[in-house]
């Protein structure tokens, strides 16, 4: 077992960005924990006073209670082989984690024991992939978006969003109601890898557009796609200026 000579838990930027949206917290759960970094973490760091730590896969949780009981938080994490928030009561978790899954995963989980995750606090999600379908989900089945944070980990940018029950914000004029790859908090916030995510997205497109042209056929869709992030990379980068003049 990796050994901690200060007993510190130092994250990864995406779980630390997850983490920082958890303050306050009486009891916090922790979906999918696997070896317990970010539930002990939590604990560590003042963001939670205790926390459940689950997951599918018991030696993942043997690994959880030993990385707590190396850092002394051993009577201050229990450990529950579950599969998503099944073992969640309504009003147990005042705070959700749920990190390192697809978006698609995350919403089943979500939706599979939606009294637990309407009575948080705070959800924090950090998507690996799928982030349109966890959008619309949480839009859907009426959950407000709190907080979103991009942050760079090892070559790719990541969305962090924080929900918790609501009706969803408003929309500003300019955001188109069918978008849902990204979201306009990030706007308001100037967040400085906002551009380099949206051109990682339209070149992504535009390499698939080059595909499908050498194929014979230029899709509408494709190439509406581009004009839209094209759009909001010229929003982005007004912003910015506006904000340093």
């Amino acid at each position: 077992m990796e050994k901690f000579s200060d007993k510190r838990i130092r994250l990864r930027p995406r779980l630390q960005a997850a983490a920082d949206m958890i303050n306050g917290s009486h009891l916090a759960a922790d979906i999918g924990c696997d070896h317990g970094r970010l539930s002990v973490a939590l604990l560590q760091q003042g963001r939670a006073d205790r926390v459940i730590a689950s997951d599918i896969s018991a030696p993942s949780l043997q690994k959880a209670t030993e990385l707590a009981a190396l850092c002394g938080l051993g009577s201050r994490l229990t450990t529950v082989l579950s599969d998503g928030m099944a073992h969640l009561g309504p009003d147990e978790a005042d705070a959700i984690a749920i990190c390192g899954m697809g978006g698609e995963l995350i919403a089943r989980i979500l939706e599979a024991n939606l009294p637990a995750a309407k009575n948080a606090r705070c959800i924090t999600m950090q998507p690996m992939r799928g982030i349109e379908e966890l959008r619309q989900f949480l839009r859907r089945k009426g959950f407000r978006i709190i907080d979103e944070r991009l942050v760079l980990d090892a070559g790719r940018i990541y969305q962090i969003i924080g929900a918790k029950s609501g009706d969803p914000a408003p929309l500003p004029g300019w955001f188109p109601q069918d978008e849902y790859s990204i979201g306009p908090m990030l706007f308001e916030k100037r967040d400085p890898l906002l551009i380099p995510l949206l051109e990682s997205y339209r070149d992504g497109h535009l390499r698939r557009l080059e595909k499908a042209r050498r194929k014979g056929v230029t899709p509408k869709a494709l190439t509406e796609i581009i004009g839209r992030m094209n759009g909001y990379i010229n929003i982005a980068q007004e912003m910015h200026k506006n904000e340093t003049e």
